[in-house]
């Protein structure tokens, strides 16, 4: 089949360039395990790589995505051209014994299943009857019986498989697409360390920190202990969960009260990394990627008399940042500014988890939160507040990254939660110098523009509103 036909039998037009791409990433597909294929929004990705998959006949695929809002649009694709799909869940959602053993299921699941009786019940599976588009219906269908639905998944027969980021389950297929990879591959989240103290103290562990990097040895060393309480029938009530985020990391370290994990992922199998920002994932991995230019690039300012480094962050560099909050309100209705908790704390705004559906002001989200995650915010400017760098004990080297890299990635994730549509097209400040720094990867996704004090910025924003009426 070549790539014409796909779309004629799909009853789609191509859009320009969706031909050529699906074709050549084909063809990548054939002669590279692993490959990205960069976009951007409003291409046609998801039916590019379908397209590309079917031309490799590269099926069935594992397809990761960030949300089940996400799912069900890859599964409606899926739907449009036919091909069988199943949407799958994790433990949270299908495990029976979810409300018995809480946040402790994910442990007796993974070390303990074989004491399960309803994984035990999948002896006496008939794949036949359980056949299901997604894991709503295949519950359903597994209703009144003791067989697990959690690995029942397993023998769902489809040519897509789409799952979220984090299953565990292993389906068998013969390569694996990874949606908006620049969220997946490097991940860094929080806790309050108080919350860590107080499951370390239901598994009678002490903890009494000596620096601020925590080992894995620590972390393996809970974990068992959480095995051994789940083996005598005791159930602790928010380690599990707790303990459960430190292991998914690769660095987990302390810093202000809180505990952050730091989580990286590398493919395992044949894979397509998908984004419109794979940039500087290519690197890390060292993989051919196909690029399909930008159509246009957002305008960013970088405020270059500004920064949030750690030895310079006092009460009137706060000020510059409130400043400037002060100023973009008498330019624009709806702002959105990420930062770090630690700068956070110093703006006159207040950390909101939700927008209102029609929002104005100012909404607040941490650089690298959980509520900054799969949000799509419609805003007239996003601003960067601070480079949102690690910090520097934590040796990224060993992972084939820089600090530079990390802070790219981290500004870029921010950015698109407000770019996830091509109609979006807010304006963009980069608030602190050291994005003069990360420049040469920034310019091949937006126009920067340098100023050097608040007049200069005001004087840019003013050409910027002229030359975009509302």
């Amino acid at each position: 089949m070549n790539p014409e036909e796909f779309f004629r039998k799909a009853g789609l037009k191509p859009r320009p360039l969706q031909l050529e791409a699906a074709k050549q990433l084909a063809e990548m597909v054939l002669s590279n395990p692993v490959v990205g294929f960069q976009a951007p929004t409003g291409f046609g990705k998801t039916i590019t790589v379908l397209a590309a998959i079917s031309l490799a006949d590269a099926y069935p695929v594992t397809w990761r995505v960030r949300t089940h809002e996400i799912a069900k649009r890859i599964a409606e694709d899926c739907a449009l051209l036919n091909f069988p799909f199943y949407i799958a869940a994790g433990r949270e959602k299908l495990c029976p014994l979810k409300e018995e053993y809480k946040s402790n299921t994910y442990y007796f699941c993974r070390f303990l299943k074989f004491k399960c009786p309803f994984f035990k019940g999948l002896s006496s599976i008939k794949p036949e009857n359980i056949f299901s588009v997604d894991y709503d219906q295949l519950l359903r269908k597994l209703k009144g019986t003791e067989i697990c639905p959690y690995y029942a998944q397993l023998y769902q027969q489809a040519h897509v498989y789409i799952i979220p980021y984090g299953l565990g389950l292993s389906f068998d297929v013969n390569l694996e697409v990874i949606d908006e990879a620049h969220n997946m591959v490097l991940d860094v989240y929080s806790i309050p360390e108080a919350k860590l103290r107080e499951a370390l103290a239901e598994l009678d562990i002490h903890y009494e920190p000596t620096g601020d990097l925590i080992q894995q040895a620590f972390i393996e060393t809970a974990q068992m202990k959480i095995v051994e309480l789940l083996e005598q029938g005791k159930m602790p009530l928010i380690a599990g969960r707790v303990i459960a985020m430190l292991a998914r990391g690769t660095f987990v370290w302390r810093e202000e009260g809180e505990i952050h994990i730091l989580k990286f992922i590398r493919p395992r199998k044949r894979t397509i990394f998908v984004s419109a920002t794979l940039e500087p994932l290519q690197k890390i991995y060292n993989i051919p990627v196909l690029e399909i230019p930008l159509q246009r690039k957002p305008e960013a300012l970088i405020a270059t008399w500004m920064t949030t480094r750690f030895h310079e962050w006092d009460y009137k560099m706060a000020k510059e940042y409130n400043d400037l909050i002060f100023l973009l309100r008498k330019h624009f209705q709806r702002i959105v500014v990420f930062a770090t908790k630690r700068v956070a704390r110093s703006l006159r705004t207040d950390y909101v988890e939700e927008a209102p559906k029609d929002w104005k002001g100012v909404f607040l989200l941490f650089s690298r939160g959980k509520k900054g995650e799969g949000v799509n915010i419609e805003s007239e400017v996003v601003v960067v507040a601070g480079a949102p760098y690690l910090p520097p004990f934590i040796h990224v080297e060993k992972l084939g990254l820089t600090h530079d890299d990390v802070a790219t990635i981290t500004t870029i994730q921010n950015i698109g939660r407000t770019l996830r549509h091509p109609e979006n097209n807010p304006l963009i400040i980069l608030a602190d110098d050291r994005f003069r720094k990360l420049k040469p990867t920034l310019d091949r996704y937006y126009t920067n523009i340098e100023t050097d004090d608040l007049h200069s910025l005001d004087k840019a924003i003013q050409k910027y509103k002229a030359s975009h009426p509302s």
